[in-house]
């Protein structure tokens, strides 16, 4: 039989182990394969495609791709990466259909090659970390799990577009969209579970709601091959199969995988595969799998670790694919109960002067429209600088003001925190938010601090964010590095953010099982919807008068798209985030 199974220890989703084998026959199994040479060489086919690979080189296995090892060096050493990805479908819908690749050894000096191995080092740097925390610790399942999942979300991001040039498959560096992607899945896995029949371009159109002339575009653009090519090569790959296990006749393996005669599958063989069935079936040489020398553990792990990226070249984030151009964000209107959205993200405001109480007042509509939970008065802070009799005129304001106002003799148990980095942005303010959620808020200050305010009374990034925060209502359902996601009975929210400030972010979601009509709002901010952004970009010395005040507070207010949909079982949205953005999606019934 040419399907094996892959055993997995501690119940994880995923095996490693070294490898050093001399040469293998033909099989394939559930799981994606990578391998990645760390010595030596060694060739390895996947169905028709021969790869020559030498030291450094990653090779993908699609699951259910037939393949063999063979002419392996004496002295090889692989990496051997076994992943389930059925526990990632409902976060990537399709992903055990996608076709992953990063091949293209052509050497040549493009800048789209050089492009493909800068992301080719990060896939390696990934490998390397997840296989270095499974061989020391295979108990720290959380860990392990977290390096997985930085693993296959640089897979999805990064390699799921192909192109097919001369029957070989090679990574697509020109990158179509993530909803291109998503319908090209959707047909993918639809051919290969009827394969054995006939499938139309009317079935194709009929499945992603659109027409087959764009179908049929849409396959040619995103694969390289026309719709009937697509489809004689899948059922060639299932021919294959039946042609090694040699238990049926050719007639028998024509009708079985859906070609319409046997001279048709003899044809359409021959163009793939140079040689007829009945060639290639003589031309078998079924082999044992065999091995070379034993393998050195301690040296396997001292070539692997030559793949992990040192920070410079990484860049500023640790999770080099949170920094990816792409993102699929997936959401089922079913969900599960989180922790509520406006008990972890509070807003919480600390008083410690006067002119913090005179702005209180002057500002006391805009701080309502927030909602706050708690506004704290540092009575003792106060009272060092003001006289009696200025404090019980502070307190009968306050008392006046209709805000949830609490008295404290010190501040100490309130702290403001000072941010990790500049809130300039409404980008910023949100991360430094995500990573202190229960922070007190100064209610005035300059971007080096968590404040409501500007001292001149304008309207900074951290109100911006406070401002989308009080108009949610719900339960956390996930949380990530670039998004989260709330929803409530009435209404999705989806917050997504661009930490990146050198390249652009496509984000795609895509809603399933839901029906009718759907009203879909964005609130869109970019870099320069900042106060600080408009000043500078003014170069305005003055203090700014109420009009242009107005205006400034205007354009921090971000910009404001409004789309309805009449949904049919599912919704996808496609939003592009410039360098520095954030957005807020509300989709509500």
């Amino acid at each position: 039989m040419l399907l094996e199974n892959v055993e997995y220890p501690n119940s994880l989703p995923f095996y490693i182990s070294f490898s050093n084998v001399a040469e293998e026959d033909f099989h394939y199994h559930n799981e994606l394969e990578m391998l990645l040479v760390l010595r030596g060489t060694t060739k390895c086919k996947i169905h028709n495609v021969l790869y020559t690979l030498s030291e450094g080189d990653v090779l993908i296995i699609d699951t259910l791709d037939m393949h063999r090892i063979f002419d392996s060096s004496p002295d090889i050493l692989i990496l051997d990466t076994y992943i389930d990805l059925s526990v990632y479908d409902e976060l990537y819908p399709n992903i055990e259909y996608m076709i992953f690749a990063c091949e293209d050894y052509s050497k040549a000096s493009s800048l789209k090659y050089q492009d493909l191995q800068k992301k080719v080092s990060i896939l390696k740097n990934h490998i390397a970390k997840t296989a270095l925390a499974y061989m020391n610790d295979r108990d720290d399942v959380p860990i392990l799990m977290d390096c997985m999942n930085d693993l296959i979300f640089t897979l999805v991001n990064q390699f799921q577009g192909f192109l097919i040039e001369d029957n070989k498959f090679k990574a697509d560096t020109g990158g179509p969209g993530d909803i291109d992607l998503s319908r090209l899945y959707t047909i993918i896995k639809y051919i290969y579970l009827n394969y054995n029949k006939k499938i139309t371009l009317e079935d194709l159109a009929d499945l992603v709601y659109l027409n087959p002339y764009y179908i049929s575009h849409l396959i040619k653009n995103t694969s390289g091959l026309s719709f009937q090519k697509f489809l004689s090569y899948v059922r060639l790959e299932y021919a294959e199969k039946h042609l090694v296990e040699n238990q049926l006749t050719l007639t028998q393996i024509s009708e079985s995988c859906g070609f319409s005669s046997p001279s048709y599958f003899n044809k359409c063989f021959k163009d793939w595969y140079g040689i007829t069935p009945s060639q290639y079936r003589a031309r078998l040489n079924p082999c044992e799998r065999r091995f070379h020398g034993p393998v050195s553990e301690e040296t396997a792990i001292s070539l692997l670790r030559s793949y992990l990226m040192k920070r410079h070249e990484r860049g500023d984030s640790d999770l080099v694919s949170m920094s990816s151009h792409h993102i699929f964000i997936p959401i089922k209107a079913n969900f599960r109960s989180g922790k509520a959205f406006r008990k972890v993200f509070p807003l919480k405001i600390r008083l410690s002067s006067f002119e913090e109480i005179l702005m209180l007042s002057y500002q006391k509509d805009n701080i309502k429209m927030l909602d706050p939970c708690s506004i704290i008065l540092d009575y003792k802070a106060i009272k060092e600088k003001h006289s009696s009799g200025e404090v019980l005129s502070i307190l009968s304001m306050l008392q006046s003001s209709g805000l949830p106002v609490q008295v404290t003799e010190t501040g100490t148990d309130h702290p403001i925190k000072e941010t990790t980095s500049d809130a300039n942005t409404v980008c910023s303010a949100f991360a430094n938010v995500m990573k202190n959620p229960d922070q007190y808020l100064s209610l005035s200050g300059t971007a080096a601090s968590a404040a409501l305010f500007t001292p001149e009374g304008l309207l900074t990034p951290y109100y911006s964010v406070y401002s989308v925060f009080s108009q949610i209502n719900g339960a956390i359902t996930e949380q990530r590095d670039q998004y989260m996601i709330i929803k409530s009975n009435k209404a999705i929210y989806v917050l997504i953010l661009q930490k990146d400030k050198e390249s652009k972010l496509k984000a795609h979601i895509n809603i399933k099982d839901i029906r009718g009509k759907r009203i879909v709002i964005e609130k869109y901010f970019a870099q320069e919807h900042s106060c600080y952004e408009t000043l500078n970009a003014l170069d305005y010395a003055t203090i700014p008068d109420q009009p242009l005040k107005n205006c400034i507070d205007a354009v921090s207010a971000g910009t404001i798209r409004l789309t309805s949909f009449d949904v049919k079982e599912s919704l996808d949205l496609n939003f592009e985030l410039e360098p520095g953005a954030f957005t807020f999606i509300e989709i509500r019934s």
